[in-house]
């Protein structure tokens, strides 16, 4: 009888206590739109430094995951490349489903 009664004070407690941070999660997302610039334009200088940042991660990913491969070819050896070549003509000469 007590557990019934604590499990009905529990679905009591949440079915007030998620509506509540609900609400609060969805007002902080909605003020935060409202601090965006006024006149609804953007910093091109903001953007550019951001867009350089991107590209100079995804050259750095690039020269890692090509670092990578020449490895992992170099570890594999020279036969492992000519059934990687042969896998890769089968696959572009076999016809689509």
């Amino acid at each position: 009888m007590i557990a019934l009664v604590v499990l009905v004070a529990l679905i009591a407690l949440m079915a007030w206590v998620v509506p509540v941070i609900a609400a609060t999660v969805t007002r902080n997302v909605i003020s935060g739109l409202d601090r965006s610039p006024a006149s609804g334009s953007i910093d091109q200088s903001v953007v550019e430094a951001r867009l350089g940042r991107i590209e100079e991660a995804i050259d750095a990913m690039a020269v890692e995951i090509e670092r990578l491969s020449d490895h992992q070819r170099a570890l594999l050896g020279p036969a492992s490349t000519a059934s990687v070549d042969e896998e890769a003509n089968r696959l572009r000469t076999e016809t689509p489903r």
